[in-house]
């Protein structure tokens, strides 16, 4: 089941690398991961290449092109169809197939570091990856000194302040677990316990009438905190303006959340919502 996030640019998007890059990094998921994908850019200036893993030993990669329309605007062409964006085309193949298979889940970049967050971020711009104190994430890039590219474990990514964190020394900060939350084990909307079992479950990422580390549980209501409006394409997403009310039923391994709005059932990422706290009694 394909539960990745089409915005989510940091967690699909590899930049300049070329096609035998490419292969490399899809041939080295497992075997049982077809549809595993990357977004590059392609050898033709202007243009993307997508290239998706659709066998065991088979790599196949479309040529994404720009087209300017009449009217000024820019739409995605690939093969014979059109899309307003790449969200708009990835969202569209993540439920249907492509050629031999849809899209499941992005290519997971290369780990350079584990950190530790020393102080809490809530992050300033929409490309930021909040963090809690004691968070454990994984840096993917520093592409500049002050801010670096990383990820929770929930697979959302982002920008974090390099001063605000510092390298994770795992005997330090974890005491007979392998939590990626820290030592105070707080849980927070912008990460959560992902322990991965054999099989491919997840043990540690809530699902229905499921709790982590006994504070939450789910289901549970969560506010939006940031205005979100899905491709058109996008038949599973909820619509959600901030300072909605959620019902939460299930969190994905991933961080793709389903829940209830307005008695709609629907589906959108962990990090555009907050939990709403129950009043404590006296």
């Amino acid at each position: 089941m394909a539960t990745f996030d089409p915005f989510d640019w940091d967690s699909f998007y590899f930049g300049n690398i070329d096609r035998e890059e490419a292969h490399r990094l899809l041939m080295s998921n497992d075997a049982s991961t077809l549809g595993s994908f990357l977004l590059r850019d392609s050898s033709s200036p202007g243009c993307y290449s997508l290239s998706v893993r659709e066998g065991i030993d088979k790599i196949r990669n479309y040529l994404i092109e720009k087209i300017e329309t009449e009217d000024g605007r820019t739409n995605m062409k690939i093969a014979d169809q059109y899309f307003a964006d790449i969200p708009a085309l990835l969202n569209h193949y993540k439920m249907r197939i492509l050629d031999a298979v849809s899209l499941t889940r992005p290519v997971r970049k290369k780990c350079i570091e584990k950190v530790v967050g020393l102080y809490k971020f809530e992050g300033e711009r929409i490309s930021d990856l909040p963090f809690e104190r004691g968070e454990v994430l994984e840096v993917v890039g520093k592409p500049e000194p002050g801010w670096w590219k990383a990820r929770n474990a929930l697979n959302c990514s982002g920008l974090i302040p390099a001063n605000y964190v510092q390298t994770y020394v795992e005997s330090e900060h974890v005491r007979g677990s392998t939590s990626s939350v820290g030592s105070d084990k707080r849980y927070s909307t912008n990460s959560a316990t992902s322990e991965t079992s054999d099989n491919g479950t997840s043990s540690g990422c809530p699902a229905q009438g499921g709790s982590l580390n006994g504070h939450i549980r789910v289901p549970a209501l969560v506010r939006a905190i940031l205005d979100r409006v899905p491709s058109a394409y996008d038949t599973e997403s909820l619509r959600l303006t901030r300072g909605d009310f959620i019902q939460l039923t299930k969190i994905e391994p991933s961080g793709i959340c389903e829940g209830t709005l307005n008695g709609k059932r629907g589906k959108f990422p962990f990090t555009y919502v907050e939990f709403v706290r129950e009043a404590s009694g006296p």
